[in-house]
């Protein structure tokens, strides 16, 4: 394992649970975090990292109920969906898509009160049932997103000036748990994944009986709860899931009799894993352990071709520039190549963490988030960066 990079840390008192990565269309790393807000109001914090100068700026937007889940839309920055809570802390039973109005390119904070703008409403997918999870396409062309409560995920179409919902997937006739995590197929406008209980199911939501039969289950994908699903971005029928035996673990939809990868370094609850948007072979994985863990999965990734190169290869390209050139190579290091393992794992919180993200803008900066209020920003090591480089 890797030596750890440097850390920096946002933080604030209050009860966070949800972040998500703001695709701001510029070179800014933009995350935004939710605060509960049980008896006082909730604020979105739109939080930037300056990789160049190693700072972080932060704007406030006052929101309504607090904050259970929070995703970006990839089509406008300025957009976030929004699961609020209810009286007392309940979640609400709707999914609010808000505007963030008057967010610079560049966050200067002026001292300006600021309030996310209501847009629309989605609703839930099952009557009297919470909203819990919510997951937007990543591709922008598509502009839908998933709202999930109890057995059902609604999807909804938001390419026009109101939301209306398309269609709605059940696993209510297969289980009786909750769906806990849904992802959607960055290739496809129909596909989505699903986890109810120990297992996942597939959906093709243009068919006919998307609401009733799956395109691909599997019955025990961990023992215990399945709380983290993600399919790999350049490689769709690969996916990651994350469950409450602290493993992560990679399927291969066109043949699911068992993982293609097996990671146990968690020791409790995973409740979030994702590829990186443009290196697929980087996993970065959260839990109620409080580590966030950073693996490589090579061997199934669209670069495996990388860990063939031979050592000859390596040091030639290494003295070629290109890429690298702010690499400081000596020639009698050994840079190696990219192997499947745990990269480096992250201690900075001292309470679960619930979300970890990569940067929209950078693929080699991620940030996760605790309970505690503490959002913190780390970078890949830069041996693991220059392996997977050369």
């Amino acid at each position: 394992m890797e030596a750890r990079t440097n850390s920096y840390v946002y933080g604030i008192d209050r009860h966070t649970l949800s972040l998500t990565s703001i695709h701001s269309g510029s070179e800014q790393n933009r995350f935004a975090l939710g605060t509960l807000g049980v008896k006082e109001t909730s604020e979105i914090h739109v939080v930037d990292f300056d990789a160049d100068e190693f700072t972080l700026a932060s704007l406030v937007y006052k929101c309504s109920g607090g904050i259970r889940a929070l995703a970006s839309t990839p089509w406008d920055a300025s957009q976030l969906l929004v699961v609020s809570g209810g009286q007392a802390g309940r979640p609400s039973s709707s999914v609010s898509l808000v505007r963030l109005p008057d967010l610079p390119v560049n966050i200067v904070d002026d001292g300006t009160e600021r309030t996310a703008e209501f847009v629309a409403q989605l609703e839930s997918p099952v009557a009297d049932q919470a909203v819990h999870k919510l997951a937007v396409h990543p591709v922008a062309q598509f502009r839908q997103a998933g709202v999930v409560a109890g057995a059902g995920v609604s999807i909804w179409d938001l390419s026009g000036q109101t939301a209306s919902m398309k269609t709605v997937v059940s696993t209510a006739r297969y289980s009786m748990d909750e769906i806990e995590a849904m992802a959607w197929d960055p290739a496809s406008s129909s596909q989505l994944a699903t986890a109810d209980g120990p297992s996942v199911r597939g959906w093709d939501t243009r068919s006919d009986t998307a609401s009733s039969r799956p395109s691909f289950t599997v019955d025990y994908a961990h023992n215990g709860r399945v709380r983290a699903i993600n399919y790999n971005p350049n490689m769709p029928h690969i996916l990651a899931t994350g469950g409450d035996d602290g493993c992560v673990r990679l399927w291969d939809t066109r043949s699911l009799a068992g993982p293609v990868i097996d990671i146990a370094h968690h020791t409790h609850w995973v409740y979030s894993v994702e590829f990186n948007p443009n290196h697929d072979q980087l996993v970065l994985s959260a839990g109620a352990d409080g580590l966030v863990n950073l693996e490589s999965v090579v061997s199934v990734s669209s670069a495996q071709a990388v860990a063939e190169i031979s050592d000859e290869q390596v040091a030639e390209i290494a003295g070629g520039g290109g890429p690298i050139d702010d690499f400081d190579y000596d020639e009698g290091d050994e840079i190696g190549k990219p192997t499947d393992g745990l990269v480096a794992q992250f201690d900075d919180h001292e309470t679960s963490v619930y979300a970890a993200h990569w940067s929209a803008a950078d693929p080699w900066i991620f940030a996760s988030l605790s309970f505690d209020g503490r959002m913190v920003i780390n970078t890949v090591p830069r041996e693991e960066k220059y392996k997977i480089l050369l």
